[in-house]
């Protein structure tokens, strides 16, 4: 790897590592919006899971180097990020509407 290389790869990863750090500033700042069973809770809950998203992603591209593999890798890795955060937001709203209060 010559030095040009080096830093293009440490570049990367820098701004890999602000847009992680950017996206849980906002999932902090959601969350501190609002309360938990309210349709703001819901708001916090939806933006977490997107950020989440997007943050699962950014590991996967740049840490593990997913950016490289196939299209069929990442469309995997892609469809297990969505089953998973949709379990999250599926069960979190089982959890609401199990709750006297509801939305």
């Amino acid at each position: 790897m010559t030095h040009e290389d080096a830093h293009a790869w440490g570049r990367r990863l820098l701004r890999a590592w602000a847009i992680l750090a950017a996206l849980t500033g906002l999932s902090v700042g959601a969350a501190l919006m609002s309360g938990s069973g309210s349709r703001a809770g819901l708001f916090s809950v939806v933006v977490a899971l997107a950020a989440s998203f997007i943050k699962a992603r950014q590991v996967l591209n740049h840490f593990l180097d997913l950016r490289r593999a196939g299209g069929s890798w990442r469309t995997l890795f892609t469809a297990v990020l969505l089953v998973i955060l949709g379990l999250c937001l599926v069960l979190y709203l089982a959890a609401v509407f199990r709750s006297p209060s509801g939305l």
